[in-house]
């Protein structure tokens, strides 16, 4: 008697149980097609994704560096991945702008940075070339800044790394991959809370008290709060996730508190380029 076998309806090898030995892929029942069985699914999904992402935050905040260390461990399950986490971040400050740290003005682009002598010229030639007003260039050029600025803060990320593979150059266990991850979770944490949340509170106490906070919340104070706070988690993130001294710790968080500064430069240079092009 011929004996009926089954195929994976995704990569045609012959079935041997209820899932594919090649692929994984799973034999379908007429449970699996039902509407309970959706919604079961459904549930569950949010749950399970809703479990690693309060996980991860809570991490991130509390303890400073263990994903880094379960990133380099190999333990990549139980929460986001550096890039999730990353673009969620993006995605939230692009939502909630308080501050306007990535997304650059053309008037501050010309007029408020160390290369701004530099570029402004060129932008009045182009100006003057494409016989338009500065105004109209002005529209042009931030409609597409706004959209590059999501897409170039991976810049950062990598320009950190860089910074995290030289100040450990030493480490031939580690991996540029991992330097990556430490500075995809360290701008997580950055823009989160510095740039939305602390932003966010300030703005909500100044409009609930009548008497306000700019009397203590200008931007000098708010720069040196911003690299203090910086300093120190960068101190127990890099002790945490690459198991080093205090000592060490603390010269090396200063030494990445101290490049935020001239990556966001270089950053919004870069974004001024990209931009320019595109007009």
């Amino acid at each position: 008697m011929e004996v009926q076998t089954e195929n994976c309806p995704a990569c045609g090898t012959i079935l041997k149980g209820q899932f594919c030995h090649e692929c994984g892929e799973k034999k379908l029942s007429s449970r699996d097609k039902s509407l309970s069985h959706f919604f079961e699914e459904l549930i569950a999904s949010i749950f399970v994704a809703d479990g690693k992402f309060f996980k991860t935050i809570k991490l991130l905040v509390t303890q400073p560096g263990e994903l880094t260390q379960s990133f380099i461990k190999g333990v990549r399950k139980k929460y986001l991945s550096p890039v999730q986490l990353f673009f969620f971040a993006n995605l939230v400050y692009f939502i909630f702008p308080f501050i306007s740290t990535f997304n650059t003005s053309l008037s501050i682009q010309m007029t408020g940075l160390p290369y701004s002598s530099l570029i402004r010229p060129i932008v009045e030639q182009r100006v003057e070339k494409m016989d338009i007003s500065m105004e109209e260039f002005r529209l042009s050029f931030e409609k597409k800044s706004e959209s590059n600025a999501k897409l170039l803060l991976i810049v950062l990320v990598i320009m950190q790394g860089a910074v995290l593979r030289l100040l450990y150059w030493k480490r031939k266990e580690l991996y540029f991959l991992d330097f990556l991850a430490e500075s995809a979770y360290f701008y997580s944490f950055y823009i989160l809370i510095f740039l939305v949340l602390v932003p966010g509170l300030f703005l909500f106490l100044q409009n609930y008290f009548s008497s306000g906070f700019g009397w203590f919340f200008n931007e000098f104070s708010l720069s040196i709060i911003f690299f203090i706070a910086i300093w120190v988690y960068g101190f127990f993130q890099m002790k945490r996730a690459f198991q080093i001294t205090n000592q060490e710790s603390v010269w090396k968080s200063l030494v990445l508190s101290m490049w935020v500064i001239p990556s966001f430069i270089i950053y919004r240079f870069i974004l001024f380029w990209v931009s320019y092009w595109m007009v």
